[in-house]
């Protein structure tokens, strides 16, 4: 016979088959390998702590969102003044290098061949940038880096003078004069690194650390594994298609922020009804992070989520993914059901009916939104539960839509 201690034993072990029995009920079979790539994309990016990634055409324009939601997410962290500073310092310097070096003739698909990638990992900002040179300019740029990581903190301050007599500024910018200041402000080493595309063009990915508080005198010594990892990460990114990743926590306040970052990579400028139908559905799944994710966490300002959007030949893909408690599993998979299973027609009608209800439109569940997302995308929601740590399972929800 069992023993006292094995039956408990027996019994949790029980428990637990039974939960995954009851998640396992919901999986959608034909999203796992997709989903398996979303929940362990968002583990990665909790491990190394990345905010945001943004593929694609960089402008003047976009370069100010991306600043902007930044600032956004140092203002809720209460991050000191000076930190900001230096922060935001290297963020435009970084950016304005992409804009200044993006610009490849006679390249397919270039529009997407840049990225910008944030992290803030304890005291550490992580600024990374990628974009395309030619193969020209990538001993010139090497140099570059070389010397400024050659120098220390007095010999830098020299030679950013000496550089400025010479007055060596053209439409690309200064003669590492950038280089110079970003090793300067955030007091560490320059990480780069450039992977050749063909006899003509390079990849050039560029990384620097601002500490917090000051570091130390004396520069820090290089380390590239952050910035191999972030090397291995784009190349699923272009993979799967994909241009926006955002993985912070979700608030009202830079919810503006994600959605203006989007505009430059959502179908032509002309095509209003689309962009206003992508932004409408962007913002359902945001809320519903918002509102309705689970929280291990206790007294945080937002919620944890992962924010995907993808586009190819002509589809947009968004993607969203967040804890949620194993006990909310069954009615969330009821609601969406429901949808999916409804026609058109019987999405309006019910729709309607709801709206026109006095009572109030927010206290209504998930259940209003998934109408709207699926009437405005029409097409059906595809959704997957994975079992996460304790009484918490990730969940899952894509929606695509076309120009069509």
């Amino acid at each position: 016979m069992f023993n006292s201690n094995c039956t408990i034993k027996f019994y949790l072990i029980s428990l637990y088959l039974a939960k995954l029995i009851l998640i396992q009920k919901f999986v959608n079979p034909s999203q796992e390998r997709h989903s398996s790539f979303i929940q362990t994309l968002y583990r990665e990016m909790n491990r190394y702590s990345l905010s945001y990634i943004y593929r694609g055409g960089f402008s003047s324009d976009l370069t100010s969102k991306i600043l902007s939601l930044a600032e956004t997410n140092m203002e809720n962290q209460s991050e000191a003044s000076a930190t900001k500073k230096k922060v935001y310092f290297i963020m435009v310097e970084s950016l304005q290098n992409i804009t200044r070096h993006q610009s490849v003739p006679n390249k397919e698909n270039n529009d997407k061949s840049s990225f910008f990638v944030i992290q803030h990992l304890q005291n550490d900002y992580f600024i990374t940038s990628g974009n395309i040179v030619e193969n020209k300019n990538v001993d010139s740029i090497k140099s570059k880096i070389s010397k400024v990581n050659s120098l220390n903190k007095e010999s830098l301050k020299e030679y950013h003078k000496e550089m400025l007599s010479q007055n060596e500024v053209s439409d690309k910018g200064g003669a590492g004069l950038g280089l110079i200041e970003m090793a300067r402000k955030s007091g560490n080493k320059l990480v780069y690194d450039f992977k050749e595309i063909d006899p003509e063009f390079s990849h050039f990915y560029f990384q620097i650390k601002v500490s917090v508080p000051e570091p130390v005198p004396a520069f820090q010594d290089i380390n590239t594994d952050r910035l191999k990892w972030i090397e291995g990460l784009e190349n699923l990114i272009l993979e799967k298609n994909l241009n926006l990743i955002y993985q912070v926590d979700f608030t009202q306040e830079n919810l503006i922020s994600i959605l203006s970052m989007t505009e430059g990579n959502i179908g032509n400028k002309e095509d209003i009804a689309l962009r206003k139908k992508i932004f409408n559905i962007i913002v359902e799944l945001c809320q519903n992070i918002y509102k309705h994710a689970d929280e291990p966490e206790t007294g945080k300002h937002g919620k944890s989520g992962i924010l995907l959007i993808g586009e190819k030949d002509g589809d947009y893909v968004v993607t969203t993914g967040n804890l949620i408690l194993n006990s909310k599993i069954a009615p969330l998979c009821a609601a969406l059901d429901k949808v999916n299973n409804a026609d058109f027609d019987e999405l309006e009608n019910h729709f309607t009916k709801i709206i026109m209800q006095e009572e109030d439109v927010n206290k209504k569940g998930a259940g209003l939104g998934f109408l709207d997302i699926k009437m405005k995308s029409k097409n059906n929601l595809s959704y997957y539960f994975s079992p996460a740590e304790g009484d918490y399972s990730f969940f899952e929800i894509q929606v695509k839509t076309s120009v069509k």
